[in-house]
């Protein structure tokens, strides 16, 4: 039976709830392509890779086992009738490690321990590449806030979603995008959903030191027009959704890292502003409590 594949986008934060999760299904993909092993081994999870590392490294082992079990008497000091001595001659053989109690003593042996350990010299190889490159791949500490907010100021309703940057040092040409699906109707009554851009009033920031507060105007204009009247049963009925998506440059790391966070219904505040998470000390030092990131007041 095949298995489909079904991806979710998750909240980076601490938040249990989940409920601004934005699953996305895909039919008729399989979950574990075994045709693009490299993939596979990236993309699983550390408690996956080292399972599946130790499963490999038994069954290859298990089949040198039974071609030295087969013929055990082309191996010195193997009993006949003992699969595990063999098995664990084939551990050592694998590893180019020889103690020197068992040994291959016929052309036979010598053959298969021969490709054994040209086996064991490419598993080690690839075995290492890549651990490597799962602990090389650049990975974006950013911090998303709980929750988006929505404050009226000057008149003009505003959808706001503060970032904070998690890295000790600043990142540098940081770009962001807010999307949202929007339903639309053809000529022909076909019924559409596509995602759109949110303009915001900032969407890039060359120095990203501290925090970073996304701000959107809800003019007439916005998708998210329905917003501008600040009523929460009509904003849980929209099933609103926003992704927000996120590039920078870490020069400790010198590579680029991604970051993104979905927003559903109920995790947009109305009527609730951030709390202050910079206190400045002097002109020229302020300090930022990563902690607040998510603190929200009433609006005044």
């Amino acid at each position: 039976m095949k298995k489909y594949n079904k991806s979710s986008i998750k909240p980076m934060t601490h938040s249990t709830s989940g409920s601004g999760t934005l699953q996305l299904e895909k039919v008729g993909v399989r979950e574990f392509d075994f045709k693009d092993p490299y993939h596979l081994a990236l993309t699983m999870s550390w408690p996956q890779f080292f399972a599946g590392l130790f499963m490999l490294y038994a069954v290859i082992n298990s089949c040198f086992a039974l071609l030295y079990y087969a013929v055990p008497a082309s191996v010195s000091n193997m009993p006949a009738d003992s699969f595990w001595d063999a098995f664990f001659f084939s551990i050592e053989t694998l590893a180019t490690v020889g103690y020197g109690n068992m040994a291959p003593i016929t052309t036979y042996s010598h053959t298969v321990s021969a490709i054994e350990v040209f086996v064991g010299m490419l598993l080690t190889a690839t075995m290492t590449g890549l651990v490597f490159v799962r602990f090389s791949k650049p990975k974006a500490k950013l911090l998303f806030a709980h929750q988006a907010v929505v404050v009226r100021r000057s008149g003009v309703p505003r959808l706001m979603i503060r970032i904070g940057n998690g890295r000790m040092n600043a990142l540098n040409d940081a770009n962001v995008r807010v999307t949202t699906f929007v339903s639309e109707t053809a000529a022909d009554g076909q019924k559409m959903r596509s995602m759109v851009d949110l303009p915001l009033t900032r969407a890039d920031m060359p120095f990203f030191p501290l925090t970073w507060t996304l701000t959107h105007e809800l003019t007439e204009d916005s998708p998210l027009v329905a917003l501008r009247t600040l009523d929460a049963p009509a904003l849980h009925a929209s099933g609103m959704r926003l992704l927000v998506s996120i590039t920078a440059h870490d020069p400790a790391l010198g590579a680029q890292v991604y970051a993104n966070h979905a927003y559903g219904p109920e995790q947009i505040a109305l009527d609730m502003r951030y709390a202050d998470a910079i206190t400045s000390t002097s002109e020229n030092h302020s300090v930022a409590d990563m902690r607040k990131i998510s603190d929200m007041q009433a609006e005044t």
